[in-house]
C-alpha cells in the first residue's frame, strides 16, 4: 500500500516554495539594482550642463579660508570648512570625471 501525503504536507511543501520564490524575487531585484548603477556609473557623469562644477574664485577661496583656519582656535571651523572642501571636490571629480584625471575605469 503506498502512503499518499496528507493535505498538512501539501501545505508546509507549498510555504517552502513560496519562500523560496519570494528569496528568488528579492535576489533577482538585487542583481537589476546592481546593474543599474553599474551602467549609471560607467556612463560617466549627467549630461553636461547638469552641474558645471564650483567656480574657480569659490575653490580659490575655500582653499584660502581653509588655510586662515589652521591657526584658529577653534576646531568646528576647521572641520567644517574642510567638510566643504571635500564637498567641493567630489563635484570638481564628478564633472571632470576619472578618465580626465589618469584613473583608469574598467
Amino acid at each position: 500500500m503506498v502512503d499518499r501525503p496528507r493535505p498538512d504536507q501539501f501545505l508546509e511543501v507549498a510555504r517552502e516554495l513560496r519562500a523560496a520564490a519570494e528569496e528568488t524575487r528579492r535576489t533577482l531585484q538585487a542583481s537589476r539594482d546592481l546593474v543599474r548603477r553599474s551602467r549609471e556609473q560607467a556612463a560617466g557623469p549627467p549630461a553636461s550642463g547638469s552641474d558645471p562644477g564650483p567656480s574657480q574664485q569659490l575653490v580659490t577661496s575655500l582653499i584660502d579660508a581653509y588655510e586662515a583656519a589652521e591657526g584658529e582656535p577653534d576646531l568646528q571651523t576647521r572641520l567644517l570648512l574642510g567638510h566643504v572642501l571635500h564637498h567641493v571636490g567630489r563635484r570638481i571629480a564628478g564633472v571632470m570625471g576619472p578618465r580626465a584625471v589618469g584613473i583608469a575605469v574598467h
